[in-house]
């Protein structure tokens, strides 16, 4: 499996692209995903559902 083993670090990940690419990444692959945002006016946490929940988040 791709990714199996890896960490993905994602920065953005609360925005608009980076919320997307996090979610593929929890969905479609074994990697373990660090999510480093600054949260300022372009990011909304709320865009990750479920995602804290999830062992590799």
């Amino acid at each position: 499996m791709r990714f199996k083993g890896s960490t993905i670090f994602v920065t953005g990940g609360a925005g608009f692209i980076g919320s997307a690419v996090v979610r593929h990444l929890l969905r479609d692959t074994h990697a373990r995903v660090v999510n480093i945002d600054k949260l300022t006016y372009a990011a909304n946490p709320n865009s990750l559902p479920g995602a804290a929940q999830n062992l590799n988040y």
